[in-house]
């Protein structure tokens, strides 16, 4: 037997109908969340145009002697001192041309904050960009505790108030949470968004399976990055300013050449407890590793993400219910990086409301740091615990506690002719189904799982054709609405020819016209099918250890 389970966030009508859809070849279902969050104050939005940036590129040394790249911001019209927001990356903290000549890099956020007072410092991660070093794993120890050095440089600059922050999205969202991890007192708030809690399982081997698109083209990109390569990426890593002749750069890209391919190590470590490099597991990298750090740090966050990308909303609960360190997090329905709709009950290439739009979002960051480095008195106090986005609903709820309080469990049962029927306290009917394995029954190209590469999700709302070539359970029209909320579970038996395979689950919202939508899904290789306990916290979900012991 195999169970999977998965939060999901969703109000269905009185007139609609639950349909679960599964396909064998595996047997477990992590059906995800489907959580949306917006917290922020009542207060009007403080968008202010571009501001004129005083900026230098220069070198620092760790305590093991490393050289990093780092470029250093602040608003040129203002005297300081400022308090200091960090983005600590691997994608190259700034470009330059052929010629040398400095490309502008700053984001429209980072504008934001420049022009609110902040101080900015952009490092290249050890072993990418102008970094000299090597980089064993991503996410390593070294790297998180270089975070370390990286604040008590900035703490003995003139330019700096004492106080500093961090941020970022995707890569750089986790590097901001590992920040936390440091303990550094002058580290008073950080904001992840869009990040990965636990790389294993989101984003390199979801339910177990290799995330091949992603990987391949992540593991081209950073290897393109680390060898500078200008031809491939149409442009180079930015120099420090006293390197004219690029000669401190060849040689940090020299040390480079020892970084390993990251898709070729991802093919050869299957298993969580597989050795990647320097020692170090699967489970060693990324901030539920550090766990017992972020707790005693209790570093205030701020934690954005969505149930369309990836398992980012999946990890932010994870460590919303078992993680003590304050936090404010905020669950939509977006792409990854909230820039794009991914409802799949509003299609749309750009955030609608109720979802916060661009700017709101930066209002969100930029007030929550006010609040913790500057002191101000703005209403974050006062913000929910969790704000989610309810599909169907297209309405956003707040909560302190996941699941919500009040929520019950309900159970279903797949019955004979395709129905998905309620649990009446009689025992099932029992039965069987047999399948023949279709591989092209997909989540399409535009799925959660490619988003973290820039994809939109705006597939999910016709799900016809491939419910048709999937075993579908339907239930009876709904008399009442439904809101859903938790972590669905589902248990299946499943026979099969072969010693492997994969199964997915998927649960979906069908309107009168049979029209079904994609809520959620789950998954697993059965090669990991073997159930364990979570090492970190208790887990309200069956739990998958990926052990090469358990396989």
């Amino acid at each position: 037997m195999a169970r999977g389970t998965a939060p999901v966030p969703g109000s269905l009508p009185a007139r609609s109908l639950i349909r679960r859809g599964r396909l064998p070849r595996a047997t477990l279902v992590l059906p995800f969340l489907l959580l949306v969050s917006a917290c922020g104050p009542d207060e009007p939005l403080d968008i202010r145009g571009p501001t004129t940036a005083v900026g230098t590129a220069q070198y620092f040394e760790t305590t093991d002697g490393t050289r990093l790249a780092v470029d250093v911001y602040h608003p040129a019209e203002a005297t300081g001192p400022f308090p200091t927001l960090l983005t600590l990356t691997r994608y190259r903290r700034g470009l330059e041309q052929a010629s040398g000549r400095p490309i502008p890099t700053l984001s429209d956020l980072d504008r934001h904050f420049l022009s609110h007072g902040y101080a900015l410092v952009k490092v290249d991660a050890r072993g990418s960009g102008a970094s000299f070093g090597s980089r064993p794993v991503e996410y390593g120890r070294q790297e998180v505790l270089d975070g370390y050095d990286v604040v008590q440089w900035v703490v003995s600059q003139d330019w700096s108030d004492g106080n500093v922050g961090a941020y970022g999205t995707s890569y750089t969202g986790t590097t901001a949470e590992l920040l936390a991890a440091v303990d550094h007192p002058a580290v008073q708030a950080v904001i992840p968004g869009w990040s990965d809690f636990d790389a294993y399982v989101s984003p390199v081997r979801p339910y177990g399976l290799m995330a091949r698109g992603f990987i391949d083209t992540w593991s081209q990109l950073v290897g393109a990055m680390d060898r500078n390569d200008r031809e491939a990426l149409g442009a180079g890593v930015r120099k420090v300013d006293a390197d004219r002749r690029g000669d401190l750069l060849a040689e940090a890209i020299e040390e480079h050449t020892a970084n390993p391919d990251v898709a070729r190590m991802v093919r050869e470590t299957e298993f969580r407890d597989d050795t990647l490099a320097a020692g170090q597991t699967w489970a060693d990298i990324g901030p539920l590793n550090w766990k017992e750090a972020i707790e005693r740090a209790a570093t205030p966050m701020l934690v954005l993400v969505s149930w369309m990308d990836a398992g980012t909303a999946d990890g932010a609960l994870q460590r919303f219910r078992t993680f003590s360190n304050p936090q404010n997090v905020v669950v939509m329905a977006s792409n990854h990086g909230g820039a794009s709709h991914a409802s799949p009950y509003t299609v749309s290439d750009e955030p609608l409301p109720p979802l916060p739009g661009v700017h709101e979002q930066f209002e969100l960051r930029r007030v929550f740091f006010d609040h913790h480095l500057k002191g101000a008195n703005n209403g974050v106090s006062q913000w929910p615990a969790m704000r989610f986005f309810n599909l169907g609903e297209e309405a956003f709820h707040d909560t302190d506690r996941w699941p919500p309080a009040a929520t019950t469990s309900r159970a279903f049962y797949l019955d004979d002719n395709g129905r998905l029927s309620p649990d009446s306290g009689e025992p099932p009917s029992e039965g069987a189904e047999a399948y023949p394995v279709d591989t092209g029954v997909t989540t399409g190209n535009q799925n959660r799982w490619m988003t973290q590469m820039g994809e939109a999700v705006l597939n999910l709302d016709d799900r016809g054709d491939m419910d048709a070539r999937m075993l579908t359970y339907t239930s009876a029209p709904l008399t009442t609405d439904m809101q859903i909320a938790g972590h669905p579970v589902v248990s299946l038996r499943l026979a099969s020819d072969r010693e492997d395979g994969s199964l997915f689950v998927y649960l979906e919202d069908v309107d009168p016209e049979g029209r079904s939508r994609y809520l959620t899904e789950g998954g697993l290789r059965l090669l990991h099918r073997a159930a364990g306990t979570n090492p970190h916290f208790e887990t309200e979900v069956p739990y998958r250890t990926f052990a090469r012991s358990d396989a």
